[in-house]
């Protein structure tokens, strides 16, 4: 059998056929990417409304959490106010006078503004106690105490220079850590059992 010769013809129908596939190819593969892009742009769009959602859902959340913080503080604050205004004692110590929220604020020699506030205050003509309430109290609430919270108020409140000062934490509940560190601070301990106050500490509170 003789073998067929390839012609000019042939060849150069050769080369439109292999244009149009590639001519049909690359309309596919722009109309596949045009579809792709569509599809990336509808899901960042979902992405970013979702997001959105997110975004509020937890801005509600923090702020019934804020919310639901501040109530127990503000219900812890009002019961030991009320139950040392009626016992006027701490760490073994009678007091005359309770005061509570007390906010002082003095300008500093560098122009800044020193401001603190003190939950409760326990005054007599030789001792103050600074009581300081949490809800539920940690290691860090007994450090500001006896740090910040303590240096703050002999600047800002110079009435009681010379007379003892005893620290306090009072709280529905304490974490371990808390106990520890207040122990090494010599710092008393008040927590709520039932309608009554009680000492939560087995050592002597300490007079800075």
């Amino acid at each position: 059998m003789e073998e067929e010769k390839l012609t000019w013809a042939d060849v150069m129908r050769g080369f439109e056929e292999s244009r149009k596939r590639n001519e049909e190819l690359g309309i596919y593969l722009k109309e596949a990417v045009s579809d792709l892009k569509a599809m990336f742009a509808e899901s960042k769009a979902e992405y970013e409304k979702r997001q959105a959602r997110l975004d509020v859902q937890m801005a509600e959340t923090n702020k019934k959490i804020n919310g639901i913080s501040d109530s127990n503080g503000m219900f812890a604050e009002e019961f030991f106010f009320n139950t040392l205004s009626e016992k006027k004692e701490f760490a073994g110590i009678h007091f005359d006078e309770v005061e509570d929220d007390i906010a002082h604020t003095q300008k500093q020699p560098d122009g800044k503004r020193l401001k603190d506030q003190i939950d409760i205050l326990m005054t007599n003509a030789a001792s103050v106690a600074v009581i300081e309430v949490k809800y539920r109290a940690r290691k860090d609430d007994v450090e500001t105490l006896a740090g910040r919270k303590l240096r703050n108020f002999k600047i800002l409140f110079p009435e009681y220079k010379g007379l003892k000062v005893y620290l306090g934490l009072a709280a529905l509940a304490f974490e371990d850590d808390a106990v520890e560190e207040a122990r090494k601070y010599g710092i008393g301990l008040l927590q709520q059992v039932g309608e009554t106050v009680e000492n939560a500490a087995d050592w002597e509170v300490k007079a800075y």
